[in-house]
């Protein structure tokens, strides 16, 4: 070796190497939110394998189709990646990741792999399509679940991790504490909920949720008008939720019933942040009813 290789060498050898530094993979905006809060300022490398806006209905045939060659060169690079599949069976990330990588690790945020914590409490098997973790426990427990992993995927950065999980409980906690002042203070707790994804979100703020049958693909004829009208009339509903705008017609009987409607953003970029501020709304609106 000559002068100038032996230089180009110790040059090299004294540049931190990205290839060694541990990656990780997340489709989801739950798993990318938690990842990020919890990998602030260490040296793991979070990276996005699906758009970003991307729905997680299309995630599947997106990987089987034009997604798959970026997903199999990102996952030769990566060692783990962060799903879901204990609460949402058709998780593509991990059995589409292990095709290019036998040796990558799937890190489950709802329910641990090897079991050492508890998983989120949730009603069935296929739970993700009910948005389990706009319950401010299941986000905590989801947090405690994804960091234990880290830590010992990347044990350098363990106390950083820590640090981070830490805050983030505390702002959750905080959370929790605060709207439940709030709403010690409010007379009717009664609400209803047209969505299929913010049962978990009133259950967690232990609000009183009355029954709804919901139409068939959504239609609301005038007897499922009729009916929600009655239904709201009869228990006193304070509150109706909704993650969508309601058509004309259906806005229209829960004002007709002295109900007051709530849009609720369920599918909030920054999952931590998206479930305050949606807490923040439910709060609000029932301490002003």
């Amino acid at each position: 070796m000559n002068l100038k290789q032996l230089t180009l060498a110790l040059t090299l050898a004294g540049l931190p190497s990205l290839s060694f530094a541990t990656q990780v993979l997340t489709t989801l905006p739950v798993t990318h939110s938690l990842a990020t809060a919890l990998l602030d300022g260490t040296s793991v490398q979070l990276k996005r394998a699906a758009p970003a806006n991307l729905p997680a209905s299309r995630q599947p045939s997106y990987f089987s189709s034009r997604g798959g060659e970026s997903l199999a060169n990102a996952a030769q690079q990566a060692d783990a990646v962060i799903g879901v599949r204990s609460i949402w069976r058709d998780d593509p990330l991990y059995p589409m990741a292990r095709r290019s990588n036998i040796r990558i690790v799937e890190i489950d945020a709802a329910r641990p792999v090897d079991g050492a914590l508890p998983g989120i409490a949730v009603t069935g098997d296929d739970a993700y399509g009910a948005y389990p973790w706009l319950n401010p426990t299941n986000l905590g427990r989801m947090a405690d679940v994804v960091a234990n992993d880290l830590e010992r995927l990347s044990p350098a950065d363990k106390a950083k991790i820590q640090g981070n999980l830490a805050g983030l409980k505390r702002q959750l906690l905080e959370l929790t504490a605060s709207s439940q002042t709030q709403l010690a203070e409010v007379d009717n707790l009664t609400v209803v909920s047209l969505s299929e994804r913010l049962g978990y979100l009133a259950s967690g703020l232990n609000l009183d949720v009355v029954e709804q049958a919901l139409p068939a693909e959504g239609k609301w004829d005038a007897a499922a008008l009729k009916a929600l009208g009655e239904n709201l009339k009869s228990q006193d509903v304070a509150l109706v939720l909704d993650h969508r705008q309601p058509e004309p017609a259906v806005a229209e009987v829960i004002k007709a019933a002295g109900a007051r409607l709530v849009v609720v953003n369920s599918d909030a970029d920054d999952a931590v942040a998206g479930l305050k501020a949606s807490v923040d709304q439910v709060v609000g609106a029932l301490s002003e009813s």
